[in-house]
């Protein structure tokens, strides 16, 4: 068989570079918010990207929507042990920068709690990890527990775009989910002056990333055009 002749529920694109157009089925759909912690948003957070702060309305937003609508929201924490036994050579490559801070990702502390604008209900689940990608194996129990509940779509927000939400989108697509990534509920990480080179320009990365993404790995839509597909959808019954 052709790819020409794949039906259109295979082939949801007639050109390479074209958009996805993942139908939301709210029984098999959950919203995964990626890394919204204290040590990411919080000003004195030793890993804080300014971005991350602003996108706290829009996600509050899409996961009231996405619980009107009968889809598990599910928010996902960066925890390393205090040790950072397992954290591999993550430590190892951060900038010294971000040491300037004692507000980390460390399991119990500050720093690993969700941002307290956040508006995180009972009904949500919690996950955490210990890599960028929540699904690369022993990162988290994120795929577990997705395909334990029968979900076959993600919705991803949250940062940054191109390290935790991107790696996670990638992986997610090649464990073949169906992935939808919000391009204005997802942030680029903060600039960091590197060796040998001079400071990057987030929102470059950050543009290049959702090209990489939209071309191979996800559908990329804004925050305004998701809940309006939501919105199509019936309103969830009270259990």
């Amino acid at each position: 068989m052709s790819l020409k002749e794949m039906k259109l529920g295979k082939r949801k694109r007639d050109t390479v570079g074209g958009p996805f157009v993942w139908d939301i089925n709210p029984e098999r759909t959950a919203l995964v918010v990626v890394d919204m912690q204290n040590c990411f948003v919080d000003p004195q957070g030793g890993l804080y990207s300014p971005g991350f702060k602003e996108q706290v309305p829009r996600i509050n937003k899409i996961a009231k929507s996405c619980r009107e609508h009968g889809i598990l929201v599910i928010w996902v924490k960066f925890v390393t042990r205090p040790d950072f036994l397992d954290a591999g050579y993550l430590l190892a490559i951060t900038p010294d920068e971000a040491f300037s801070s004692t507000m980390w990702h460390i399991e119990g502390t500050k720093g690993v709690e969700l941002y307290p604008e956040l508006e995180v209900h009972d009904e949500d689940l919690i996950v955490t990890k210990n890599r960028y990608s929540a699904f690369i194996a022993g990162s988290s129990e994120l795929d577990r527990i997705l395909r334990f509940m029968d979900k076959d779509t993600i919705i991803i927000v949250g940062g940054a775009t191109n390290v935790c939400c991107g790696t996670t989108a990638k992986d997610a697509m090649m464990l073949d989910y169906k992935v939808i990534f919000v391009s204005d509920a997802n942030a680029p990480n903060a600039p960091m002056k590197l060796p040998s080179m001079e400071q990057y320009d987030p929102n470059k990365v950050y543009e290049i990333e959702l090209v990489t993404l939209s071309t191979f790995f996800a559908m990329v839509c804004t925050t305004d055009e998701l809940i309006t597909e939501i919105s199509k959808l019936p309103k969830a019954t009270s259990s």
